[in-house]
Order: structure tokens, then C-alpha cells, then sequence
């Protein structure tokens, strides 16, 4: 039983590396697709397997695309994020205690609003463009991931041999550059796999409920924005994006499940 339980945990950890490398990579040696305006709403053949677009593009092609799209910009975001949350922590832990106090009341002031509505705050507010949904989706999880980060610091400010080290002479810094920095960088590897899907889910969100990206190749959040009114016409073309988005959470899901640290 223990080895089935391996080899399930090997499988569903590396399918979702492999989907996610597909939908990464594969894009590479596709062209984005020409309008063809003869070809709108062509039904399924194998030039176009999921059928075509109101523009005649492959609705596969597009899933691919914007799958890339997706992935990416939540990557790059989340990838800052935890970036951001690590320097605070490792900084706080530098001053008194008074100073940690009054930031994790901020950040639990935070928690207390949805993420999503601070997201769209930022997203409507400033310009529409890639670096406003950045910014947004960045804020979305800051709270969440600090608030982490600081209660880890605050437990390993307890550990025995910090507070040995520190009547030995060993500064605060030098503690936490060698001590503090390197349990919360192990940390941000395993909250990057547990946080992932949920920052995808929030830029389909905010894309579906109008903040974009301005990039030219429609990711899925703005696909499903864009043909969601072909529902009851052609419903490959509204739900093939969902069903993509749907895919990826799931897996991603399962594999952050079975995956420990």
C-alpha cells in the first residue's frame, strides 16, 4: 500500500509539471493563428479540432496560447509576492518587537478585506494594462502569504539556540541571514504550490470581470469574458477555456495535496 500511495504521489506531482511545461513550452512552435473571416464559427475538422473562432482562428490554438498567458503572469506574480513577503519578515525580525506587533495588526486589517476586492480596486483605478493586473494580483495574495511568513518568524524567534546565539554575540542580522532566511525560503516553495492555483483563479476573475492585461494574446480569463455570450450557439467556444482553467486548478491542486516539504 505504501508503494501505491508513492507511485500515486509521483503521478499526480509530475503530471502537473507536465501540463504545466506543455502549456508553457508548446506555445514556442505554434504561430498565433490569422484571421480568416471565411473560417468563423467553422465546426470541428482537423484544421480545427475545437472548431474556430468569430474570427476564424482555432479555438486550440487560442486554449494554448492563453493557457501560456495565464500560467505566466501568475507565476511572475506569485513569484514577487512570496519575494516581497520574505524581505519583510527577514527585516522585521531585525527590529523591536513593538515595530512586528504593529505591522501584523496592518496586515491582519488586510486579511480582513476580500482579496478580490482589493484586486479590483487596483485594477480599476489604475490604467489598464499588464502592470496594473500585476500589481493587483501581487496585492491579492500579499496578506496572506506575509501573515505566514511572520508567525514562522515569530516561532523560530523562540527557537533555543537563537536566543544562545544571541547572548554569544551573534547579531540580528547574522541571524537572519543564516537562521531565519533559510527556513522561510523552504517555506515559499511549498506555499508557491499551494498558493498557484488560487492566483490563477483570481486573474481569470479579474480578467472575466473586466480588468485586462492589454497583451495580445487573449488568456483564458478574457477568452471566457469575451465569447461568453456563444454559450447556447457554440458551446465549445465559451466552455473550452473554463474546462482548460478547470484542468490546470485540479491538477495543481492535487499535486500541491501530495507534495510535502
Amino acid at each position: 500500500m505504501a508503494t501505491y500511495g508513492a507511485y500515486m504521489k509521483f503521478f499526480r506531482v509530475y503530471t502537473a509539471l507536465l501540463l504545466v511545461l506543455f502549456f508553457l513550452c508548446t506555445p514556442i512552435f505554434l504561430e498565433k493563428g490569422t484571421i480568416s473571416l471565411g473560417d468563423a464559427f467553422h465546426g470541428i475538422s482537423w484544421k480545427f479540432p475545437l472548431g474556430a473562432t468569430p474570427l476564424g482562428e482555432s479555438i486550440l490554438t487560442e486554449i494554448i496560447l492563453g493557457a501560456k498567458t495565464t500560467l505566466t503572469l501568475s507565476a511572475l506574480a506569485l513569484i514577487v509576492c512570496l519575494a516581497v513577503s520574505l524581505f519583510f519578515a527577514v527585516f522585521l525580525f531585525q527590529l523591536p518587537k513593538s515595530v512586528q506587533n504593529a505591522f501584523a495588526f496592518f496586515i491582519d486589517a488586510l486579511l480582513s478585506i476580500p482579496s478580490i476586492f482589493i484586486a479590483l480596486s487596483i485594477g480599476y483605478f489604475l490604467p489598464q494594462s499588464f502592470l496594473s493586473v500585476f500589481i493587483a494580483l501581487v496585492l491579492s495574495e500579499f496578506a496572506a502569504l506575509q501573515k505566514f511568513f511572520l508567525q514562522r518568524m515569530q516561532d523560530t524567534q523562540q527557537v533555543e539556540f537563537l536566543r544562545a546565539s544571541r547572548v554569544m554575540g551573534a547579531s540580528l542580522f547574522y541571524q537572519a541571514k543564516n537562521h531565519i532566511l533559510p527556513r522561510l525560503v523552504r517555506d515559499a516553495g511549498y506555499l508557491f504550490l499551494i498558493t498557484f492555483p488560487s492566483i490563477v483563479l483570481s486573474l481569470a476573475s479579474l480578467e472575466f470581470l473586466g480588468v485586462q492585461t492589454g497583451s495580445a494574446e487573449l488568456s483564458l480569463g478574457m477568452q471566457i469574458a469575451l465569447y461568453k455570450d456563444y454559450i447556447f450557439l457554440y458551446p465549445l467556444l465559451s466552455l473550452a477555456p473554463v474546462v482548460c482553467i478547470l484542468l490546470i486548478l485540479l491538477t495543481l491542486n492535487e499535486a500541491a495535496k501530495r507534495t510535502s516539504f
